[in-house]
Formats: structure tokens, C-alpha cells, sequence
């Protein structure tokens, strides 16, 4: 019993203390973005057929908008999300090395638990991104030991072979045809082969909760089977250890600070991100054709490489006076990411699904925006509020006390 004692004051969890708090920022940051990116989904407006888009007040803009987050949002913030996930696993990993079986053992039950988590999370909404963090942290782990040099190499392969394996299959692609699934025109900005756009709108908007729920399920399904043309399991992985390497070599301490580096992201990377969208194509398209392989390799660019400029931007900005006393505050909602994640699901279906407001594909992207907007502050003054009492956030709490199995406390010692 002594041992067991010792062994799980060991491998206690991260007091806030001990954090580096531009890690928190970033998360914060990343947060912004995802949100962003999420409400083109949850407010119907991805799924509205053009045809009644174009019956919405000022609609070209609401359509400029649109196009403009994609280059600059979509994909982009998951990307860093993903990366410090997998700077948390090395830190984690680092700080452990003297007891690296309990350690394992522990951290492998935080995934089980963030698994469960995820897999709640995701039977709510298909956008939930836990459940295949957990799942491809698994893999990330048999990494571990892998030196620097290596590990950048086995995250270039995993980002790259999708478009390896699309190559390979270039030749085929004729005969493939017949048995493939070639998109269909688009008439929304998200179709589905099995349903029609207004289908899922008249579900949302008129549904019960059982058929909103199994809808849902119908998009789940639809999303992991979309990483297999896309291949979304491998880019997963390959960010993954991407941020793993950065972290092994110090960039969020030593390397971070580069303006070759920054420039390289910003005009890489938008440069990539506006070529894939002038371009044109699809991630989910099979079977491959040599443009769509080129739409791509473009749009991974993009994505990488946008999110190095986030990256670096961000560690300059705070390093001034103004920008760390306005970033200082993305701190604490860094701090409750896991919470500030799950809340944000929960606050956009109350306003946008049939047992709420109901304003699912009712309304067009410019007051959706403002919406996100007004959750973003109100989750940066609750955050700020909260962490003036309790450790963690509540999700975070509930987390580390399955994980460590016994009853983390949470508030302060002075409360």
C-alpha cells in the first residue's frame, strides 16, 4: 500500500505552477480558431443547399467569409492543436524518465479515459476530435524513444504518404472509376453520398432528438470513413510527430523565436493555402487524379506551414508589452482547454439546434460569427475567473481523478 502511495505521488499530475505558459496561450489561441471552424457545422450553414444561401441577406459576403476562413482557419488551428497535444506527451514523458513502467501505465489510462470522454463527446457531435486524438496516441507512444533526426523523418513519411499511396494508385484510377466514388456536383458546401443537403437541414431543424442523434452518427460514420481517401489516420499520426520533434529539440524554448522561420510560414504557407483553393478539389475524392493530388500536397502545405507562422507570430507578439498583457489572458482558457472545448459544443447546440433557439441554417455566417465571437469572450472572463479559485478545470478535474483513480483536489489550499 506504501508503494502504490509513493508510486501515484510520483506521478502526480502537472500543479498549474509547473506549466509553461506559452504553451497555454497557444492552446487558447488554438481554441479561437477551432471554434471558428466548428461553427460552419454546427450552424447549418456548410450543409445549406446554395440555393437557399442565396436567399439570405448579403450572401456574397456571407460567401467571402466563408472562403476567407477556409484559407486561414480550416484545418490550420486543428494542426495546432494536434502538435501540442503530442508537446504534452514529451513533457509528460520527460519529467518521468526515472520511472518510465509507471509512468506508461499511467499515461495509457489518461488515453483510456480521454477515449471514453471522446467517445461521449463524439455521439453528440461528429466533429469531436478526442476520440482519434486518444486512439492515435497510442501509436504516437511506440515512438517514444526515437531519436530527433528520425522522428522528423517518420512525420514528413506520415504527412506525405497519402499522396504516395494516391500516386501509386494514379494508374489504376481509370479502371478504379468504376468502382469508386467520384463527387457528385456540389450543391452545398458539405455533401454526403447517402443524403441530401436538405435532408440534413429539415433533421436539424425539425427532428426529434432521437433522429437529430442518429444523424449524427450518420456524419461520424462519414467522417472516419472520409480519412481513408483523405488520409486523415496517417496526417493524424504525422502531426503528431511532428510535435513530439519539435518539442525533443527545444523550439518552444529555444527556436521558436526565428524570422526565417516566420516568414517561411507566412508566405509558404498562404501562398499554398490560396493555390489549393484557387486550384480547386477535395480531400475525400477516389479515385485519385493528378490535379487532385496536386490540391493535396497544397492544402497539407498550407496547413503545415500556416501553422509554424501562427506559431511564431504568436511567440514574438508576446514578447512585447502590449501583446503579452492581450495574450496573457488566453492563459487560463489554455489552462481548461478540455473544458473550453466541450463547453463550446454544448453552448453551440443550445443556440443552434431544435431544442434550443433553433436557428440551425437560419441565419448566415457574418452573425454566426459574432456569435462565435461572444462565446470566445465570455469563455476567456470565465476562465480567468475560474482559475482564481480552482486548479483545474472541471473537465480537466474529472480527467486526472480517473485517471489517477482517487479524488484530485481542486481547490486551492487558501479557499
Amino acid at each position: 500500500m506504501g508503494e502504490r502511495a509513493e508510486l501515484v505521488k510520483t506521478l502526480a499530475p502537472i500543479e498549474p505552477k509547473q506549466r509553461i505558459e506559452i504553451l497555454d496561450v497557444l492552446r487558447g489561441f488554438a481554441l479561437l480558431g477551432i471554434i471558428f471552424n466548428n461553427m460552419l457545422y454546427f450552424s447549418g450553414y456548410a450543409f445549406m443547399p446554395f440555393a437557399h444561401l442565396k436567399k439570405i441577406i448579403n450572401f456574397q459576403l456571407n460567401e467571402n467569409l466563408y472562403y476567407f476562413l477556409d484559407i486561414i482557419i480550416t484545418a490550420k488551428f486543428y494542426t495546432l492543436f494536434s502538435i501540442l497535444f503530442a508537446v504534452g506527451f514529451y513533457i509528460q514523458f520527460s519529467a518521468h524518465k526515472e520511472d518510465m513502467i509507471g509512468f506508461m501505465k499511467i499515461y495509457r489510462r489518461r488515453m483510456f479515459v480521454l477515449f471514453g470522454i471522446g467517445l461521449v463527446h463524439s455521439l453528440i457531435w461528429s466533429g469531436d476530435i478526442l476520440l482519434t486524438y486518444s486512439l492515435i496516441a497510442f501509436i504516437m507512444i511506440l515512438f517514444r524513444n526515437v531519436k530527433p533526426k528520425n522522428l522528423i523523418r517518420w512525420s514528413i513519411f506520415f504527412i506525405l504518404l497519402p499522396l504516395f499511396i494516391d500516386l501509386v494508385l494514379l494508374p489504376f484510377s481509370r479502371a478504379a472509376g468504376t468502382l469508386g466514388v467520384v463527387p457528385a456536383a456540389s450543391i452545398a458546401h458539405v455533401n454526403y453520398p447517402d443524403m441530401t443537403p436538405e435532408a440534413v437541414v429539415d433533421t436539424f431543424q425539425n427532428g426529434t432528438i432521437g433522429k437529430v442523434f442518429i444523424l449524427n452518427i450518420h456524419n461520424l460514420v462519414w467522417k472516419y470513413l472520409s480519412y481513408f481517401p483523405s488520409g486523415g489516420y496517417f496526417k493524424f499520426l504525422g502531426i503528431f510527430l511532428l510535435g513530439y520533434y519539435l518539442a525533443s529539440i527545444g523550439f518552444f524554448t529555444k527556436k521558436s523565436k526565428s524570422t526565417l522561420l516566420l516568414t517561411a510560414g507566412l508566405i509558404i504557407g498562404f501562398l499554398a493555402a490560396i493555390s489549393a483553393k484557387i486550384l480547386g478539389g477535395s480531400s475525400y475524392q477516389f479515385p485519385p487524379t493528378l490535379p487532385n493530388i496536386l490540391y493535396k500536397f497544397l492544402l497539407s502545405a498550407g496547413q503545415i506551414f500556416v501553422c509554424f507562422f501562427y506559431m511564431t507570430a504568436i511567440f514574438k507578439i508576446v514578447r512585447t508589452r502590449i501583446g503579452k498583457r492581450v495574450f496573457t489572458r488566453l492563459i487560463p482558457v489554455g489552462r481548461m482547454a478540455l473544458s473550453n472545448y466541450l463547453f463550446q459544443t454544448f453552448i453551440m447546440m443550445i443556440i443552434f439546434y431544435n431544442f434550443g433557439f433553433n436557428l440551425f441554417a437560419r441565419i448566415g455566417l457574418i452573425p454566426t460569427s459574432a456569435i462565435a465571437i461572444l462565446i470566445l469572450i465570455l469563455q476567456i472572463i470565465f476562465s480567468n475567473i475560474w482559475l482564481r479559485h480552482f486548479k483545474f478545470g472541471p473537465f480537466e478535474w474529472l480527467w486526472r481523478s480517473l485517471t489517477y483513480k482517487k479524488r484530485i483536489e481542486i481547490r486551492y489550499d487558501n479557499i
